[in-house]
């Protein structure tokens, strides 16, 4: 039987998760019109118009879902793993289809951080170390000239080429 002061804690536990979220999905809102969005200021319209034109190629051909965002903060989270994992469970990528087959692309310069979230049906093919070798040879070092498109860019199709 649960106590008094252990239903409070947990409501209040699901009160604050509930608010969390619905922060996050209120801050960090997938656009209507494609699959990415440019928090930060990343990229130019032309340049987002472009990935989102690769991604839903993608889609259409797979059946896998994709989306990138950029950011200037996790904030309301403490880290960026609890952060990519409710974004892609509110956007429903991780449940994108009945595969799973879904990632999430997380880019920020402000917090120089690069993250790639995939669902479970992607992990088969993109495993941990894939995902870090792509972000490590084709995203990092474009990034760290300043061009985060063209890094963005590339990682987008490598990943692509590895997952189909």
């Amino acid at each position: 039987m649960i106590s008094r002061k252990g239903l409070i804690a947990l409501v209040f536990f699901f009160t604050l998760t509930l608010t969390t979220q619905a922060q996050l999905i209120k801050k960090f809102a997938l656009p209507e019109d494609g699959w990415v969005t440019d928090v930060e200021g990343l990229f130019t319209q032309q340049q987002q118009s472009e990935l989102n034109s690769i991604i839903s190629a993608f889609e259409a051909k797979t059946n896998s879902g994709i989306a990138v965002i950029t950011i200037k903060s996790y904030e309301p989270y403490s880290n960026i793993n609890d952060f990519s994992k409710d974004l892609s469970n509110n956007w429903n990528l991780i449940g994108h289809n009945e595969a799973k087959n879904s990632l999430l692309i997380i880019v920020s310069k402000s917090l120089h951080t690069v993250r790639i979230t995939t669902a479970y049906g992607t992990e088969k093919l993109l495993m941990n170390e894939t995902c870090k070798k792509i972000i490590n040879s084709d995203m990092i070092p474009a990034y760290s000239k300043g061009n985060y498109f063209a890094g963005t860019k590339q990682g987008l199709l490598s990943l692509m080429k590895v997952w189909n």
